[in-house]
């Protein structure tokens, strides 16, 4: 059995320069993190152009996420398409009533823009994942920049979960930030870095939020989040060997599942990846699930004609033994 993965982290992190700054930060662990931070945030202005007033670090997105709805604490928040539970979890710990809007499966369970703005005008707070961290799909730029829009019309927040854009080419969200009063933008540094267990995460937005946000986080990250965050995000030969790995191992499930009975594949910008197929599924995400691999079910919006696997993309030795696992249960499309 492997040891096991977590969906939506990548398999290649930390990398080793990231080991080495956690190292070396380990000798700084008897002094404040301010410098730390101060290093932190001009990395960020330098990257994204987002001064410190529009910035505030956390522990983990999850703290982040309570820490937003506390502060804003709207009547209703919208939730767009398939959603990971901590968006509804976030806004009923505040009180706020949550609606979830979905689309049909030929859209990746995404409404249409003129459904979103129908049910705009009932709530204040709108949460959307960008990719989404349900299919791993990004949403169209046009799309969500005409729905930030409407929101700003109407004087409503839209939180953006940027948590898997790293493995995408799209461009973040993060240069609204400044121009845009209600706009909200969440990061973190345990997906694609690799850094779960060692998560620096940050959100993103007007002054005035940051500054409603900061009353509800106790505490300051620690230097060694910091250094791994900020080594992270300047490595660009991680980059490159990420982008070349994802690659290469989405085409090997891609045309794997293929050939496997009843079985298709979605189409993902990034390392989360939807399977349709058959009851067999349920076998495979069991089997899976004991063998510690990054597969599980997902009931699919509205109850999905076929159960749907949800995996991430893991080290090739371990995606070849879910195809297996896959095979073994479903069969192949010409006799198993």
């Amino acid at each position: 059995m492997v040891k096991p993965y977590e969906i939506g982290v990548s398999p290649l992190g930390p990398s080793r320069s990231v080991k080495a700054a956690i190292r070396k930060a380990v000798r700084e662990i008897n002094h404040s993190s301010r410098d730390a931070q101060n290093r932190f945030d001009r990395l960020l202005f330098s990257q994204y152009g987002i001064g410190p007033g529009n910035i505030l670090l956390g522990n983990s997105l999850k703290e982040l996420a309570y820490a937003v709805a506390q502060a804003l604490r709207p009547g209703k928040a919208l939730i767009i398409g398939p959603a990971i539970e901590l968006y509804r979890d976030a806004a009923v710990s505040a009180g706020v009533e949550v609606e979830v809007l979905l689309g049909g499966e030929e859209d990746g369970y995404m409404p249409g823009l003129s459904a979103v703005e129908r049910k705009l005008g009932n709530a204040e707070v709108v949460f959307i994942a960008n990719p989404n961290r349900i299919t791993g799909k990004a949403v169209d730029e046009g799309y969500l920049s005409r729905m930030c829009d409407s929101c700003s019309d109407s004087q409503h927040f839209v939180i953006v979960d940027e948590t898997l854009i790293e493995f995408t080419r799209k461009r973040s969200f993060l240069e609204r930030v400044g121009a845009a009063g209600n706009i909200i933008v969440l990061r973190t540094t345990a997906s694609y870095y690799g850094l779960a267990g060692l998560e620096l995460a940050f959100v993103a937005s007007s002054e005035a939020v940051i500054s409603a946000v900061r009353k509800r986080i106790p505490g300051e990250p620690d230097i060694l989040s910091l250094a791994a965050a900020r080594t992270a995000m300047k490595d660009k030969t991680f980059r490159r060997l990420t982008d070349t790995f994802m690659e290469h191992e989405k085409r090997l499930l891609q045309r794997s599942a293929g050939r496997l009975k009843d079985v298709s594949m979605y189409d993902s910008d990034s390392n989360v990846i939807l399977f349709r197929g058959s009851a067999c599924m349920r076998d495979v995400a069991r089997i899976s699930g004991k063998a510690g691999l990054a597969a599980e079910m997902y009931e699919g919006p509205g109850g999905s004609e076929r159960p749907l696997l949800r995996v991430s993309v893991m080290r090739h030795e371990h995606n070849l033994k879910l195809l297996r696992i896959m095979k073994q249960i479903c069969g192949e499309e010409h006799g198993s």
